[in-house]
């Protein structure tokens, strides 16, 4: 259909010795294969380290790669990204940049107070062909550790989605891993639109998914024993999307080859038409 685009949210896993056959290296391919052939023309990405990076950038060769590491570059060993990635066929981009989920500052490198890590977001506007509409598309990582972390990650991203759309209000998409169940504060939040934006009003892609399809999104390469049944209980990876849009389709992308899998974490694909 000309007038669709297609999106996905992908933790592609970053790379660590001890993951072994499932190095970055061993995977890599099957991950961007997955990506080029969904046809996808916005990917969002979380534990994109640089050296992974500039793999994607070489591998997708026709697609234009967003974003800045939590250490805006001064860790590169573990300067992981939350990138957007851009199907230049598809789509121009005008605007993008990288804010830091803190309560310190967020226009540059900082952490919370109690999260283990800086987190990051990063926010593009993306003028996309198929739709003859420019769209605002934020992608996300939170703190894996700290519940508090993540309830403060989401009310500075509707914060700032809150401002940008007074400033100029765009069909809106937000995605990510947010280390988080559906039960949890900061996804209940975002589920029962529980803020004070009147501006701001998003629905979880999940509610148009066949609810017995929906259990993790976090497979550990499909690890067998107590880790897989603490896992497989809910998803922790998410797609939102403002009223703008109808969700035709939706849905947790469990694909392998031969057993093998491109991250341990299963990637959320999803259909979107803007309402007419």
């Amino acid at each position: 259909m000309t007038d669709c685009i297609k999106i996905i949210s992908f933790n592609l896993r970053a790379d660590f010795k001890h993951d072994k056959s499932n190095r970055w290296d061993l995977r890599k391919d099957l991950a961007m294969k997955l990506i080029k052939d969904s046809g996808a023309t916005i990917i969002g990405v979380q534990e994109l380290l640089p050296k992974m990076r500039i793999d994607v950038q070489n591998l997708l060769t026709n697609y234009t790669v967003l974003g800045w590491g939590r250490y805006k570059g001064a860790k590169p060993n573990s300067d992981e990204h939350s990138d957007i990635i851009i199907k230049n066929d598809n789509a121009d981009v005008d605007f993008y940049k990288t804010f830091w989920l803190s309560n310190k500052t967020i226009d540059d490198v900082s952490r919370a107070y109690y999260a283990f890590f800086p987190r990051i977001c990063t926010v593009a506007e993306v003028n996309v062909k198929s739709l003859n509409q420019s769209i605002r598309v934020f992608n996300t990582h939170f703190d894996h550790i700290c519940g508090m972390a993540r309830v403060l990650g989401v009310n500075i991203i509707l914060r700032t989605m809150s401002e940008l759309n007074q400033k100029s209000p765009m069909p809106t998409i937000l995605m990510g891993d947010m280390n988080a169940r559906p039960t949890s504060k900061p996804i209940r939040i975002l589920r029962e639109n529980h803020h004070p934006y009147d501006n701001v009003h998003l629905t979880d892609v999940y509610s148009y998914c066949n609810p017995g399809s929906i259990k993790n999104t976090h497979h550990g390469f499909n690890k067998k024993g107590l880790l897989a049944w603490l896992i497989d209980r809910a998803p922790i990876d998410y797609i939102f999307v403002s009223d703008e849009f109808e969700v035709l389709d939706a849905y947790v992308d469990r694909s392998n080859e031969n057993g093998r899998y491109p991250s341990d974490h299963f990637p959320i694909v999803a259909t979107l038409r803007l309402h007419k």
